[in-house]
């Protein structure tokens, strides 16, 4: 409870800090949801002029990287911005700031930002994730309620966990906001394959999301599992858990060698 008092102080602080200037806040906002609209129309397009992918339809595919971008979405609201320019602050020297502070570095980058661009990507996802839903009329059963809430919580903590590796990172290579764009952007990175059924690409691209960077856990193998699909190694459908607990545990350690490791400037 205390942590989520100081997380509502920070944020109205935040917000009182960008609504300074009011249309720099709304303009982006509205540039943010043209983006995400003109994503989503894309996907449209696509599945106007062919009835499949891999043998999914087009709501199979919007219900499964809607379930993944929902967590992304999620997780982007507390880690993005802080990872993205945790370089910037290990090459200021900023980075001191937070180590003297009476809170773990780390939370307190993530409690003392808001990340309000995320908002009309969370918004699109739950909207057409809802709609996707209604299309399939899937039956929810007890158990696979349970197993679709802790694939998504898995999820998170797989997404969390890759772009805090990335921001580790700094503090030997200083610079690394490209290193978070290639693996965590959803614009042009390699998160952008998880929207699509892994079955389309490469051997060795699903080789990669799913025992490198394991996106594949996020959407693909949980929602395959629902609705039913054959993938190649079934076991697979039930594994997100054991990833999220293994890179969420990775990332930390990680995290806290690097923090060991900082020389400030």
């Amino acid at each position: 409870m205390n942590l989520f008092r100081i997380y509502r102080h920070f944020v109205v602080m935040y917000l009182k800090g960008k609504l300074a200037y009011h249309c720099a806040l709304l303009f982006e906002l509205i540039a943010n949801t043209i983006l995400i609209g003109v994503y989503f129309a894309g996907f449209m397009v696509i599945f106007h002029n062919f009835e499949g992918i891999a043998g999914w339809s087009a709501n199979e595919v919007l219900f499964m990287f809607t379930t993944s971008w929902l967590s992304y979405s999620l997780s982007c609201f507390f880690f993005w911005s802080p990872m993205k320019d945790m370089g910037e602050l290990v090459r200021t020297g900023k980075f001191d700031l937070y180590l003297t502070r009476p809170i773990n570095p780390l939370l307190y980058m993530v409690l003392q930002q808001f990340q309000y661009t995320f908002i009309p990507r969370l918004a699109f996802s739950v909207g057409f994730w809802i709609y996707s839903m209604n299309q399939l009329e899937i039956t929810w059963t007890a158990a696979s309620i349970v197993f679709y809430a802790l694939n998504m919580l898995s999820a998170f903590v797989i997404f969390s966990s890759i772009t805090i590796f990335t921001g580790t990172i700094s503090f030997w290579a200083i610079k690394s906001e490209e290193i978070v764009s290639l693996l965590t952007n959803n614009n042009y990175g390699l998160k952008n394959y998880t929207d699509y059924p892994l079955s389309i690409y490469s051997k060795g691209m699903q080789a990669l999301l799913t025992f490198v960077i394991p996106y594949a856990f996020t959407g693909y193998y949980p929602v395959a599992l629902l609705l039913g699909k054959n993938v190649a190694c079934p076991v697979l459908s039930y594994a997100a858990p054991l990833i999220a607990f293994a890179f969420g545990t990775a990332s930390c350690l990680f995290w806290k060698f690097g923090l060991k490791h900082y020389v400030s400037v």
